[in-house]
């Protein structure tokens, strides 16, 4: 699968990004279908929440390849299904972080197809970032602490124009 929000694992198994928040939520702990969702709203501030539709079909795929486990909870006349994370999940959600540098290509990708439609209505501010961002990615790792201070002293001007 080729995608920009697609993560793959060493053995070469492509995992969506909603597959992978739901590894990485799971890992935090044992949460519903309607948690996830919940989540993921209060997240994007409700611009993007998966349907039902996309999520359980997901969710079930993940408990097939046993990644993930469920389990019945009752709460007085209530029962809801729960997700666990099982440690294969664990494992899959490690392997994909510690290979995870790809999601920085992704993201210069993405950022790249943003300015190509958007151009010349991204405000100026914008387009320096993304040009940080890509200084930063080159930064080598012994000069990062020096790199840290000038961010930060960066970050903190700007702090002072807001």
């Amino acid at each position: 699968m080729t995608s920009l929000f697609a993560y793959s694992t060493k053995s070469g198994r492509t995992r969506s990004l909603l597959a992978l928040y739901v590894l990485h939520s799971l890992d935090q702990g044992d949460k519903s279908g309607y948690d996830i969702l919940s989540e993921i709203s209060t997240l994007t501030d409700g611009s993007w929440v998966p349907s039902k539709g996309t999520l359980y079909p997901l969710l079930h795929q993940l408990a097939t390849e046993g990644l993930i486990a469920s389990f019945t909870e009752t709460r007085g006349a209530r029962a809801r299904t729960v997700f666990t994370l099982a440690h294969p999940g664990k494992e899959t959600l490690r392997r994909i972080r510690v290979h995870g540098g790809e999601h920085d290509k992704k993201m210069a990708q993405y950022r790249q197809i943003i300015t190509a439609i958007f151009g010349e209505h991204i405000r100026p501010e914008t387009g320096m970032i993304f040009e940080i961002k890509a200084l930063v990615d080159e930064v080598p790792k012994e000069k990062e602490p020096e790199a840290m201070k000038i961010l930060r002293r960066c970050r903190d001007d700007l702090k002072k124009v807001i």
